[in-house]
C-alpha cells in the first residue's frame, strides 16, 4: 500500500499540476488563434478546464494514485477554481497600473485585439506598454473575462497560481518524507505567501505572479531532478511557457534558474537528467518565447531591434527616474538595495515629500505597518520585519552550516541560496521589491535547512523565533485585503448612486479610462467631457472624476462606506 504522505503529496501534486497546465493551455490555445487571424474568445477557457482534467487522468494513471485520489483532487481544483473567481468578482481592483492599462490590455483583447498582427493606437491609455508589455497574465486574464463578462474575474489567476504553487510544494516537501505534516505545511505556507504576492493578489499587478511562477519553477526543477518522468517534465514545460511571459525579467530570471540547474547535474555526472532537462527547457523557451510571446518578443525584436523594447533597445524610456526614492540619486545599486531593506517601509517617491528613513532591524512604527500592505512600496517592500528575519536567517545559515549532523541536501540548498542571491544581484533596481520577489525565499529555505538537520541549542532558539517573526511580517500583507474590502464597498455604493440617477453621466476618466468598463457591465450610459473646475467626485482610488446630476436621489451611505471614504486614502499606488 502507498505510504500516506506520498498519497497526499500525489493529491497536491495533481491539484497545482491541474493549475499550471490549464493557465499554460489557455495561453497556447490563444496563440494558436492569434496565428490563425482570430481573437480571445470564450470558449478558450472552458476547453483547457477540459484538457486540463485528460492530462491529471494520465498523470493519475502514472503515478499509480487510485481513482480516490483523482476524485480527491478533481473536487480540490473544482473549489479552487470556482471560489477564486468568486473572491476574484467581489473585490475591484483600484491599483494604479490596474487602471491605468492592465485592465485596458484585458478589455483590448477580449474585444478583439490581436497584438500579433496589430497594435492599438494611440488613442488607447498608455498603448506603448500595453503595446509592447510581455501578456501572459493579460491572455489568460482576458480569457476569463470572454467567458464570464466581468472585468474582474481575470484577477482569479493570481488566486489559483498562488495555491498551485502551494499545492506544488506542499507535494515536493510531503515526498521527502523528512518533515511531519505540519511542518510541511507551514513551510509551504510561509514561502509561498510572499509579501509581493499577497498584497497584489487582489489586483492585475503582474510582480506576485512573477514571484509565484519562480516559486514554481524552482520546486518543478527539483522534482524533475527527484524523478525524471514526462509528467514532472511537463510541468516544467509549462512553468516555463508562462512564466516568460509574465514580464521581461522573467526571461533572466528563467536562464539563470535553468542554466544553474543544468551545471549542477553536469558538475555531479547527472548527464541524462541535464539532458531531458535541457530538452525540456529548449521547447518551452521556443514555444514561449517565439510562439506565445510572439508579441512582446518576436514583435518588438522585428520592429524595434530589441525584445525588451521599450525598456530596452534605440528609443528606450526610463521608468525608473520617476519613481526613483528622493536621496537615491547619486547611490549604486549595493548602496540603494542595502538602504531600502533596512529602512522603515514606505512609498517614497521624488515628489511626495517624504524621505528614506533608516531603522534598527526588528523596530517598527504606525508607518512600517500602514506601509506594509500595499501593491507597490519602494522601500522595505518585503515587510517591516523583514530586514531583522534576513539577519536572524543568515545567523541561523551559519549554525547549521557548522553543526555536524547537517542534512546530506545542505550541499544542494547552499547551491539554491547562492543562484537565488546572484539572482538579486544582477538586476540593477533591486531596491525595488517588487522586482526581485525571489529574495523572499531565502529566510524560509534556511528555515528548511534547519528542519533536516539536527538540532542544536541556537537552532533551537532561532528557528522557532524566526517562524514567529515571518509569519507576523506576512500578517501585516492582509491588512490591505481588508482595505480593498472597504473600498470595493465604496465602488459598489457609487455604482448604485450612478445608476439610480438613471441619466447620461458626466465623466473625465484621467488615468483610469478602463473606469468606463465598470459603466458598461453595469449599463450605465456616459459621457466623456472635461469637468476641471467643476464639483465632482472621484472615483474609488483613482483620478476619475463623475457628476452627478443636480436632482440626484440620495441614498443613504452604509457604515462601511463611511469608513471606506476615510480610509481610502490610506493606501498608496
Amino acid at each position: 500500500m502507498t505510504p500516506t504522505p506520498v498519497k497526499t503529496g500525489n493529491m497536491f501534486l495533481l491539484t497545482g499540476f491541474f493549475i499550471v497546465n490549464m493557465i499554460a493551455c489557455i495561453l497556447l490555445l490563444s496563440s494558436i488563434t492569434f496565428f490563425c487571424k482570430g481573437s480571445v474568445s470564450f470558449w478558450q477557457f472552458p476547453t483547457a478546464i477540459i484538457l486540463s482534467v485528460i492530462f491529471n487522468i494520465y498523470t493519475c494513471r502514472y503515478l499509480k494514485a487510485g481513482s480516490g485520489v483523482l476524485l480527491r483532487s478533481l473536487i480540490s481544483i473544482a473549489v479552487v477554481i470556482i471560489g477564486s473567481l468568486l473572491i476574484a468578482c467581489y473585490f475591484y481592483d483600484v491599483s494604479y497600473d490596474g487602471q491605468a492599462y492592465h485592465q485596458e490590455a484585458i478589455y483590448q483583447l477580449k474585444n478583439g485585439w490581436n497584438p500579433y498582427f496589430t497594435m492599438l493606437p494611440d488613442s488607447v491609455n498608455q498603448v506603448l506598454y500595453i503595446n509592447h508589455y510581455s501578456k501572459e497574465a493579460e491572455l489568460s486574464q482576458s480569457a476569463i473575462y470572454s467567458t464570464l463578462h466581468h472585468i474582474e474575474a481575470g484577477k482569479a489567476t493570481n488566486i489559483m497560481l498562488l495555491i498551485a504553487a502551494f499545492c506544488l510544494t506542499l507535494s515536493y516537501l510531503y515526498k521527502l518524507n523528512k518533515l511531519s505534516a505540519i511542518k510541511c505545511v507551514l513551510l509551504s505556507l510561509l514561502i509561498t505567501l510572499n509579501p509581493i504576492a499577497v498584497n497584489q493578489l487582489l489586483t492585475y499587478y503582474v510582480d506576485g505572479q512573477l514571484a509565484t511562477m519562480i516559486l514554481c519553477l524552482m520546486i518543478a526543477l527539483l522534482m524533475v531532478i527527484r524523478d525524471t518522468n514526462r509528467y514532472n517534465l511537463a510541468l516544467l514545460t509549462a512553468v516555463i511557457i508562462i512564466t516568460v511571459n509574465i514580464k521581461f525579467t522573467a526571461v533572466v530570471y528563467v536562464v539563470l534558474f535553468l542554466m544553474a540547474a543544468l551545471a549542477w547535474l553536469i558538475f555531479t555526472k547527472k548527464l541524462i537528467i541535464a539532458k531531458k532537462i535541457f530538452y525540456a527547457a529548449l521547447l518551452a523557451g521556443s514555444i514561449g518565447i517565439a510562439m506565445v510571446g510572439y508579441n512582446p518578443y518576436v514583435v518588438n525584436t522585428v520592429k524595434y531591434q530589441h525584445p525588451f523594447y521599450p525598456l530596452m533597445g534605440k528609443n528606450k524610456i526610463d521608468i525608473i527616474s520617476y519613481n526613483l526614492p528622493a536621496g537615491f540619486e547619486n547611490k549604486n545599486g549595493a548602496e540603494k538595495f542595502f538602504i531600502s531593506i533596512f529602512s522603515h517601509t514606505g512609498n517614497i517617491t521624488p515628489v511626495n515629500g517624504q524621505i528614506v528613513s533608516l531603522k534598527i532591524p526588528l523596530t517598527l512604527n504606525k508607518n512600517d505597518i500602514s506601509n506594509a500592505p500595499k501593491v507597490d512600496t519602494r522601500i522595505a517592500g518585503f515587510g517591516p520585519l523583514f530586514s531583522g528575519i534576513l539577519i536572524l536567517s543568515c545567523i541561523l545559515l551559519v549554525f547549521v552550516a557548522v553543526n555536524p549532523n547537517k542534512t546530506p541536501q545542505f550541499k544542494i540548498i547552499l547551491y539554491l541560496l547562492a543562484v537565488i542571491v546572484i539572482a538579486v544581484c544582477i538586476i540593477p533596481e533591486s531596491w525595488w521589491a517588487r522586482y526581485i520577489p525571489q529574495l523572499w525565499f531565502i529566510p524560509v529555505i534556511i528555515l528548511l535547512a534547519s528542519e533536516l538537520s539536527k538540532e542544536s541549542m541556537w537552532i533551537r532558539i532561532l528557528k522557532p523565533l524566526t517562524y514567529i517573526l515571518i509569519s507576523i511580517n506576512i500578517s501585516f500583507c492582509f491588512i490591505g485585503i481588508g482595505w480593498n474590502f472597504l473600498i470595493t464597498n465604496l465602488v459598489n455604493y457609487q455604482i448604485a448612486e450612478l445608476k439610480a440617477s438613471k441619466k447620461t453621466i458626466l465623466v473625465q476618466w484621467g488615468s483610469a479610462k478602463s473606469n468606463r468598463i465598470r459603466f458598461e457591465e453595469n449599463h450605465i450610459p456616459y459621457l466623456e467631457t472635461n469637468l476641471d473646475n467643476k464639483k465632482t467626485e472621484n472615483f474609488a482610488h483613482s483620478d476619475s472624476k463623475f457628476l452627478l446630476p443636480d436632482d440626484q436621489p440620495v441614498i443613504p451611505e452604509p457604515t462601511l462606506v463611511k469608513w471606506a471614504r476615510k480610509f481610502q486614502g490610506q493606501e498608496g499606488k
